[in-house]
C-alpha cells in the first residue's frame, strides 16, 4: 500500500487527467441524448430559463430567431455559445444594442458588407429585414466559413460568401488562429492579438480590400459596413480610406482598445461623422465627443443625418 504522501503525490498527479477524462464522458452522454430540441423549445415556452442554467442546455440542429414581426433567419446550432444565446433569448441574447442599431441601419441600406462574418447573424439579420439590399459576408477562417455558407443556404442564399481576411490590400496574408478550437470567435491577422496563447497555428489566408469586395459584389459603393476583425480594424479602414473619404458609409466597428481608436480616429476625423459608444447591455448608445476603447465591444460611426433616422 502506498504511503500517504505517495497517495497524495499520486492524486495530485492523476486526479486533473481523471476529472478530464470524466468530462469527456459525461459531454459525450449528454450529445446523445435525444430529443434535446423539442424539450428545451417546450421548456423554453412555458418558463424563464436563467442564464446560468441556460448555458448548459445546448444541442444541434437548426433554429429560427426571429428578427421582428415580418422577419426571422434560420441557423444552425452547432452547441456553441452564440447559437445558444439566440435560441433560449432571440436577438436579445447576443450582442443586444449593437443587433439593435444594425436593423435599424440595414433597413435603409442598398449595400452592406459583414467584415469578420464569422456564421453570419449580422449578415443573416441583414437578408432578413433587407431582402433585397446587395450583401457580402466575409470570413477567413475555413472551418467557420463552412458553417457559413451553411447558414447562407439554409435561408436560401442571397448573400456573398467571401472565405477571406479584410486588409488594405489584395493577395494573401497570415491569420494566428487557434486552430485546437472546434470554434473561434476572436482570431486577428495581428500577431499582438491572442499572443498569450501558445497553441497559436500561423494560417496562410488570402485577403481583400473592401474595394475587391464591392468589385466581387459588382456593386461601386457600400452604405453599410460592420468591422470586427480583433485590433486589425485601422488596416480594414486603410484599404477603402477613399471611398470613406468621399462617401462617409456607416460603421459598425469593433474597437477594443485605445491604440486601435487612435488609429481609426486618425483616418475619420474631420470627415463629419458622430460617434456612438455601444453598451450591449443598455439602450440608446451613447454619443461621444471622441472614439475610445468601447464600453462593450462595438461603435457606431456615421453621419448624424444617419443618426437622427434611426433615432440617435
Amino acid at each position: 500500500m502506498l504511503a500517504r504522501a505517495d497517495r497524495s503525490a499520486f492524486f495530485a498527479t492523476n486526479a486533473p487527467e481523471a476529472m478530464n477524462a470524466l468530462k469527456r464522458i459525461a459531454k459525450r452522454a449528454y450529445e446523445a441524448l435525444p430529443f434535446k430540441q423539442p424539450v428545451y423549445t417546450a421548456l423554453r415556452a412555458l418558463l424563464p430559463v436563467p442564464e446560468p442554467v441556460y448555458r448548459h442546455l445546448h444541442f444541434k440542429g437548426v433554429i429560427t430567431v426571429k428578427v421582428d414581426e415580418r422577419a426571422s433567419f434560420r441557423i444552425r446550432h452547432h452547441g456553441h455559445m452564440i447559437e445558444n444565446e439566440l435560441f433560449w433569448r432571440g436577438l436579445a441574447g447576443w450582442e443586444k444594442t449593437s443587433l439593435e442599431v444594425w436593423i435599424r441601419l440595414c433597413r435603409e441600406a442598398r449595400v452592406v458588407i459583414d467584415i469578420g462574418a464569422n456564421t453570419g447573424v449580422y449578415a443573416l439579420v441583414a437578408k432578413a429585414v433587407a431582402p433585397k439590399a446587395a450583401i457580402a459576408a466575409v470570413e477567413p477562417v475555413a472551418r467557420v466559413f463552412a458553417r457559413l455558407q451553411d447558414n447562407i443556404a439554409l435561408n436560401g442564399g442571397g448573400i456573398i460568401a467571401l472565405q477571406a481576411a479584410a486588409s488594405d490590400h489584395k493577395g494573401t496574408a497570415v491569420l494566428y488562429d487557434q486552430g485546437w478550437a472546434d470554434h473561434v470567435l476572436s482570431v486577428s491577422l495581428n500577431p499582438e492579438w491572442n499572443r498569450q496563447d501558445p497553441n497559436l497555428t500561423a494560417v496562410e489566408v488570402p485577403c481583400l480590400t473592401v474595394m475587391d469586395i464591392l468589385t466581387a459584389m459588382n456593386q461601386p459603393t457600400v452604405d453599410l459596413l460592420k468591422i470586427d476583425v480583433e485590433s486589425y480594424e485601422p488596416t480594414v479602414l486603410r484599404g477603402f480610406i477613399g471611398l470613406v473619404r468621399r462617401d462617409r458609409p456607416t460603421m459598425l466597428i469593433e474597437i477594443l482598445n485605445d491604440a486601435v481608436a487612435a488609429e481609426v480616429a486618425a483616418l475619420v476625423d474631420g470627415l463629419g461623422y458622430a460617434y456612438f459608444n455601444i453598451d450591449d447591455q443598455a439602450w440608446p448608445p451613447k454619443r461621444a465627443e471622441r472614439l475610445s476603447r468601447s464600453a462593450h465591444y462595438n461603435f457606431l460611426i456615421c453621419t448624424p443625418e444617419v443618426a437622427a433616422r434611426i433615432g440617435l
